[in-house]
């Protein structure tokens, strides 16, 4: 399993086609795409453990907010891959399972499992952006090698399936957010604040930060 693990996100990670020909013959369940869904999401919580530490939010329930925050990404991750497969369904007529985009679009976070680099001082952004542009062009390939789309079909379907998830997001989807943020405030034990105006006077008000200072 772990020899299957590395050598599927390596290859993802060089963009290598034949890494994403498994994924069309069957040989993975989509189990795969949401396990380095979850790890892309925990290496995202690790990077905005900054915003926990600022909230002096106690060690256990650091860590259980990690892994409540790497959930929560992978609930949105599975909205994300309903809708692209919806939109490749629906707009190119293509006979492909939902679970084969989830396992698509789960495998293709393999570059998002570099996340926690993000809370790097001032090239947190850019490296963010960078893998976000590495995880889209991963699915491209996947969807190609897949079901058989063109690259641009790819790319229309992904971009497609990421407008309706946020539609969906900014109406029925408001709900869910709530109950999102509420059960990270719950585990963490605090009101986390996330502002970054107001995480600074957090830090300034912070006699730990001082004392480094």
């Amino acid at each position: 399993m772990i020899d299957t693990f590395t050598e599927l996100v390596g290859r993802t990670l060089r963009l290598q086609p034949d890494a994403f020909q498994l994924l069309g013959a069957g040989e993975l369940s989509a189990w795969w795409g949401v396990l380095i869904a979850l790890l892309a999401g925990l290496s995202q919580a690790i990077g905005h453990g900054f915003i926990l530490f600022v909230n002096r939010v106690s060690p256990l329930r650091f860590g259980l907010s990690l892994v409540v925050e790497a959930v929560l990404v992978v609930v949105g991750f599975l909205f994300w891959a309903l809708s692209t497969w919806l939109v490749a369904r629906l707009g190119f007529g293509v006979a492909i399972s939902p679970t084969t985009v989830v396992l698509a679009l789960g495998v293709a976070h393999a570059p998002e499992l570099l996340a926690f680099l993000g809370a790097l001082p001032y090239l947190g952004v850019p490296w963010l952006t960078l893998l976000s542009l590495w995880t889209a062009v991963a699915f491209v390939v996947a969807m190609v090698e897949v079901a058989g789309l063109g690259a641009w079909q790819a790319f229309i379907a992904l971009l497609g399936g990421w407008l309706v998830m946020l539609l969906l997001q900014r109406r029925a989807g408001q709900p869910l957010m709530r109950l999102g943020r509420g059960l990270l405030n719950r585990t963490a034990g605090v009101q986390l604040v996330q502002d970054r105006r107001a995480l600074s006077m957090l830090l300034d008000a912070d006699p730990r930060a001082r004392q480094r200072r």
